[in-house]
């Protein structure tokens, strides 16, 4: 239970930092194309989600027509 409440500050936290402390050195976050590779590393893992979560609401759709 204690679990259920760490979680989300430390979540909140990491969001509310800044983001120069999670980059090395040579890691530009000025860079013009920076927005696209983050965007084009994270999508896979978007997608997943997405697609997960479609998953489970059509399982609970079919179910309640059952």
């Amino acid at each position: 239970m204690k679990n259920k409440k760490i979680i989300p500050l430390l979540l909140g936290s990491a969001a509310f930092t800044s983001q120069a402390v999670f980059a090395h050195p040579g890691h530009d976050h000025n860079a013009a194309s920076s927005n696209l590779i983050h965007l084009l590393w994270i999508a896979p893992a978007l997608i997943a989600v997405g697609l997960i979560a479609y998953k489970l609401v059509n399982k609970n759709k079919q179910a309640k027509k059952d």
